[in-house]
Formats: C-alpha cells, structure tokens, sequence
C-alpha cells in the first residue's frame, strides 16, 4: 500500500480532494503510449480511494437512535428480552409509575370526596355555597393528608431499599419524587387551598362573611378554575385581591350588571350573596334601517323595532298561536317636544345608538338622537306603553346623542354626548336622572366634561357617578356629583 501512495506522490491519511488532484497530474505526465504506467496509476488510485472510504466508515459517529450492531445484538439476540426488562430495572420504571399512580389516585380521591359529602354547614344561610364549600373542604384535607402519607411512603421504600447489600439511587425515583413534588403545587396548591378552606370554617359557622360594597365587575369578566370550580373572577378596587362570583348570582332580569355589593368568605374569597346595585341596559346600533330592540325579561312581546325612517317605532306582542298578533305603530314623531324656534324636534331620527330598557311597571324607556328641520341634533327621552302604544312621556334632554344608560337605586342615570366646534375628536358628556316613580327627570347634573376620549362610566359612588379611563375605575377622570337622596 505504501507503494501506491510513493506512486502517486502522497503520504497516507490523504483526502479525496488532494488524491483525484496527484491521480490528474500523474496521467498528464505519462507519455501516450505509457499503457502500463496509467494502468498502474489507476490501480493505485483505486486501491487508495478504497482504503478512505473504508477509514470514513470506521469513524463516522453514530447516532441517538441508530445504534452499532454490537449494541442492538445484546437486546435483540438469544437473551435480548431479558436485557430490556434488566436496563428498565436499572432505570427504575416501577418507581417512576408509582409516583403516577399516586397523582392519579389522588385526584381519584378528591373527586369521590366532593361528590359524596353532604352539607356539614346546615346552619348556613346560604345552603348553596355551604354545600359546595363542605365538599371541597372535606375533599381537600382527605387528599392532602393522603397524598402526604403517600409522598413520605414513597421516600422511604425506594430510597432507603438495599439491593445487593447497597443503597441504590434511580433514575426512575428521582423523576417521581420530582413529579410528586410539582404536583403538590400543579395544576393546584393543595397546601395553600386546603389553609384557605380550613381558615373560612368559621366564618361559615357563624355566618360572618367579608362585605365589601361598591365592586365594580369588568365589561369582560375572567372565567377561572380555582378552589370553587369554574367562577368569574372580579379585581376588588383598591387591593390585588379576586372575588369569585358564581354565574347564577349574577342573573338579572333586564341589563347587565354593572355595580355590586358582595358577601365572601373572608379567605378563599367566594362569593355568597350579591345585591346590585347598578346595571347597564342596552345601547342598540343600527342595521339598516331598523333598531332591534331585544330586551331581556321582556316576556309580554315578540318583536320590538324602531323604523328610522318612517320614525315608527313597532311593537308585537306575544299571542296565543291560533291568534294572529296585533301588531302597534308608534309614530315618535308625533312628541311634543319643539326647540327653541318652536319648530318640532323630532324631524327626523339619527343613525346612531339608541338606549333602552324595560321599566319596572313594564313600560318602556327610550333614549334616541333626533334631528328637527333646520339640521340640529337634540337627544331625546321618552316612555311608552308596551301595550297600548302610548307615549305616556318625553323629555329634551341636555346633549345632542345618547351615550349609556345606567340604572342604580331605582333610577335611570343618561348620559349623553354632544360634539364640540372647531374639534375633530373632543366631546362633551352630561348626565341627567329619569325617576319612574316621579316619571320625571328628577335631576340634571351641574357639571359637564369635555374629554378627547370616551370615558368609562367606573363607580356608583354615594354622592355621585365616577367616570374614568378605564371600566375596573382605575385612573379616575371625575365625578358626577349627585345628591345622596337620588343614590340611595
């Protein structure tokens, strides 16, 4: 071999690149007729290129999963099943599927727990929240102190056990340990759950709940899981703590609710009773030429729409199903109301929002934009009759467009926007109070704002109406000021 390379003039450990360059050179150097020498020179060039690629195959690392075949031959040969279940010893699978079977059978455990736990708590006043809070308190302990006990077992058996006279430490129990450390605290910490529930025994024992009044709940609630299920999740102002309040506590007949005061256990924060205090009704955009009115707990009609148009607002009430319904046509155009020219206000009604909702007595509340002959805008107030059609009342309110309508202690808070000249962007916003009892405005807000922005409507105060940049009421703009007789 050493023959070929002095042939070619290299020295061994060459690279294919520096071989087919000595093989290129040597055959121009040889005469034509030289049949022996290129002959020789190609037998060496094949015997050299065979020797590398022979060195390259020896040398090339082999992969993760692709194994020598040294390797594969002591799983796969006469005694390969015996050497996986010794390597899966080795590695201690066993004790890493017992520490599964650990976390598994403990949320086995809590489940079964809560499920069969009657209510401990019968001296309650809310038998709802008692009997929810009885089955995670009870499902909570069992679990903890099992999966302790389970956890301490676990640690001794597999690390104190002696295999051939020695202590041994697997791979397989240092996983586990791991897992059923993490899972103390994941998807749950049992330990901080289980403080919080046993802290708020006595509080449902004596019935002496956490009050904190004025909680303003966000436009977009958080839907969390937490100690007590799946619950929305409300910031209570002013602190970094949550109150998780149940769906079903939050159900109103008509509106969304907007304000509320809430009784919570004083620990893990779960809500048992809420009174509301103020609810947004609907602000209703237009489609086409029609406002679609859908109130909720507006049982007694079937369709409510306003025509722009024609300025009709059409009301059709639920009928048995053999009748055929009768169908009202309330002109609004036909409102008393007339500007200071003494020309009729309602000319025509605006394309933008309407507000509405559904007064106690079953009448209704409009709230709606509308233009008189000569091109200006003036909101207006009206209540209607469902049932008959008519319009029991109206009122010319101070701005030019409705903005929200809010309800809180029995009275309905407008508020409305009018545009501003010599301004793209800025607005003006005033507030007036409709009181169905009175049927009347009982109430027009002495001070107005101009803001670039549209503010958030934020707390129901006991002296006025917050408004701020934000809906939770953080960054506070100002305030409303109303007197305490209309608040409460």
């Amino acid at each position: 071999m050493d023959k070929n390379y002095e042939l070619l003039g290299l020295q061994p450990g060459c690279s294919k690149k520096q071989l087919k360059k000595a093989y290129l050179t040597a055959i121009q150097e040889l005469e034509d007729d030289n049949l022996v020498g290129e002959q020789k020179l190609s037998e060496a060039y094949r015997m050299i290129k065979a020797e590398l690629k022979h060195g390259n195959i020896k040398k090339k690392p082999r992969g993760f999963w692709k194994t020598s075949k040294k390797t594969r031959a002591y799983y796969t040969g006469p005694h390969g099943s015996a050497a996986a279940r010794s390597a899966l010893r080795r590695f201690g699978l066993r004790d890493l599927l017992c520490a599964i079977s650990i976390v598994l059978l403990s949320w086995l455990l809590y489940f079964f727990c809560e499920a069969v736990t009657l209510n401990i708590f019968p001296s309650s006043q809310y038998p709802l929240l008692a009997k929810t809070f009885s089955g995670r308190l009870v499902a909570a302990v069992v679990r903890l102190i099992a999966y302790i006990a389970a956890y301490i077992f676990y640690f001794y058996y597999f690390l104190l056990r002696k295999v051939n006279g020695m202590r041994r430490l697997r791979h397989g129990f240092v996983f586990g340990f791991f897992i059923l450390l993490i899972c103390l605290s994941v998807p749950q910490n049992q330990l901080f759950n289980t403080g919080m529930l046993l802290s708020d025994v006595s509080a449902m024992k004596e019935n002496h709940f956490s009050v904190v009044r004025n909680i303003i709940l966000e436009d977009s609630p958080v839907q969390t899981n937490n100690t007590f299920g799946d619950l929305y999740t409300y910031k209570i102002k002013s602190s970094s703590e949550s109150v998780y309040i149940p769906k079903q506590l939050l159900e109103d007949p008509n509106g969304k609710v907007h304000q509320a005061s809430v009784a919570f256990l004083p620990h893990s924060h779960a809500a048992a009773k809420v009174d509301v205090r103020a609810t947004e009704h609907k602000l209703i955009s237009c489609i086409g030429d029609c406002f679609y009115i859908d109130l909720k707990g507006n049982t007694d009609i079937k369709s409510l729409y306003l025509q722009r148009s024609s300025k009709t607002l059409v009301i059709e009430p639920k009928t048995e199903s053999s009748e055929k319904s009768n169908i009202i046509h309330v002109n609004l155009g036909t409102i008393p109301l007339k500007n200071a020219s003494g020309k009729q206000t309602v000319n025509t009604i605006s394309s933008d929002n309407i507000a509405a909702a559904l007064l106690p007595n079953g009448k209704l509340l409009l709230a709606f934009s509308a233009e008189d002959s000569t091109g200006q805008y003036k909101c207006v107030a009206a209540v209607i009759q469902q049932k008959t059609g008519q319009i029991v009342s109206s009122w010319q309110l101070n701005g030019e467009f409705v903005y929200k309508l809010y309800s809180c202690s029995g009275r309905y808070y407008i508020f409305t926007q009018s545009l501003v000249e010599n301004s793209f962007t800025e607005r003006m916003y005033a507030l007036q109070l409709y009181d169905p009892a009175a049927n009347r405005i009982v109430y027009t807000a002495d001070k107005q704002y101009t803001l670039p922005y549209s503010p958030h409507i934020a707390n129901f105060a006991e002296d006025g109406v917050w408004i701020s940049k934000h809906s939770n009421g953080a960054s506070p703009i100002g305030k409303f000021s109303v007197p305490q007789m209309y608040m409460k």
